[in-house]
């Protein structure tokens, strides 16, 4: 069997779906990756088959909608928004299908190379992430199975949708019609989030469970790692998508938190996801850099971060509690599902440093709700199937 996994951006899009594609690969199917030229280092690190699709300077020149300036604000969506998005008022509403169109427009710019491609390669199967709109596009044209791979950016199961959800988008339509055939449904979608992390759902999904192995690339283990000196071990992290939404005129998790903590006892750890000015930071700051945090969190006390899903479900899997400061609507929403499920809480960029300082000292000093809570997370987590078990069910999918 040949799968074509689709992806636009990496690593935050690539990385989740890299377990199911070895899955796939270790039971002898041939896997290739498709995705703009910027993914080709990362799928390769991944130990995974590239293919480059698209020009990279056309995609880099595409226009920002003046709406999704609002994307890269801190603001409190409605818990659950990303899931039924008839919760959203209508300005909100505008943001979300203005990111829809700028990914339809992106993967306009991928399709002729993708669809050659799965012409002459001809997968059995597509995955995609769920906002690489050209998977479901080649799979269309191609006649093959298409699933969507989800929780990178929430809970958003669902295709893209215009000015209410039982609305389909325009321009997602148009993908189709350019290559003289029509939009159908994903035949399901991929979902690593354990239950009591999801919102409600606001329409049936066609939900593929599977167990989410975190996957955060490759690191060397330094031997202060599980070396501990009898303090509580905190993580700071901003991550990749923390240092992309950061927004100037707001304090950033960094910052905000680097501050708040200086005078505490605990060993702070600081690994950055961008540029950082290191003579800025507090004495006794270590900062790692390159190490996945599947390899960090485990021998941490507590993650401080910005919401990014890989994050949060990685500290989940690693059994560690969870303070979010959220920089954007997305992250505000995975905070959402953290707090939903008590494995930790959520502050906003508006809460002064003493009040993220004593939820600090507060977590620490009294964590037995919140581990109870993170351990019928955890058994909720390992009782979903794991990816070659998923690998297995998608390979007897019947064709379309």
């Amino acid at each position: 069997m040949r799968v074509l996994f689709v992806t636009w951006a990496a690593p935050g899009h690539l990385l989740p779906m890299v377990p199911l594609a070895w899955a796939f690969q270790a039971a002898g199917h041939e896997v290739r990756v498709a995705g703009p030229p910027s993914c080709h280092k990362a799928v390769l690190g991944s130990g995974l088959s590239s293919v480059s699709v698209g020009d990279q300077a056309a995609l880099a020149a595409l226009p920002v909608a003046p709406e999704l300036a609002q994307w890269g604000r801190p603001a409190r969506w409605p818990s659950g928004w990303s899931a039924h998005l008839d919760l959203l008022d209508p300005g909100r509403r505008r943001v979300v299908r203005a990111l829809y169109e700028k990914q339809c427009a992106a993967a306009h710019l991928v399709l002729d190379d993708l669809v050659a491609f799965g012409t002459s390669w001809r997968p059995d199967l597509v995955v995609h992430d769920v906002l690489a709109m050209a998977g479901p596009v080649v799979a269309a044209v191609l006649g093959v199975p298409a699933v969507g791979h989800g929780w990178e950016i929430g809970s958003t199961l669902h295709s893209p949708t215009a000015d209410r959800d039982d609305q389909p988008l325009p321009a997602y339509l148009r993908l189709f019609e350019k290559y003289g055939t029509t939009a159908v449904e994903p035949a399901g979608w991929v979902d690593p989030c354990p239950p009591a992390m999801r919102p409600p759902d606001g329409a049936p999904v066609r939900r593929l469970p599977v167990r989410c192995v975190p996957y955060n690339g490759a690191g060397t283990h330094e031997e202060w790692l599980t070396r501990r000196r009898g303090r509580p071990r905190v993580c700071v992290t901003a991550g990749i998508a923390g240092a992309r939404y950061r927004d100037p005129a707001v304090r950033d998790v960094f910052a905000l938190t680097l501050e708040s903590l200086a005078a505490t006892d605990a060993e702070i750890v600081l690994a950055p996801g961008g540029p950082l000015e290191d003579n800025r930071l507090p004495d006794g700051v270590r900062v790692v850099r390159g190490m996945p945090f599947r390899m960090l969190l485990p021998e941490c006390d507590l993650v401080v971060h910005h919401g990014g899903a890989g994050t949060a479900l990685t500290a989940v899997a690693s059994g560690v509690l969870q303070i979010i400061v959220p920089p954007s609507p997305i992250c505000t929403e995975i905070g959402h599902g953290v707090e939903r499920a008590g494995a930790g809480v959520m502050t906003g960029h508006s809460d002064s440093g003493a009040l993220l300082a004593k939820t600090v000292a507060d977590l620490l000093a009294a964590p037995e709700p919140h581990r109870r809570a993170l351990a019928r997370l955890q058994a909720q987590l390992d009782a979903l199937p794991a990816p070659a078990a998923l690998a297995d069910r998608l390979a007897a999918m019947p064709a379309s």
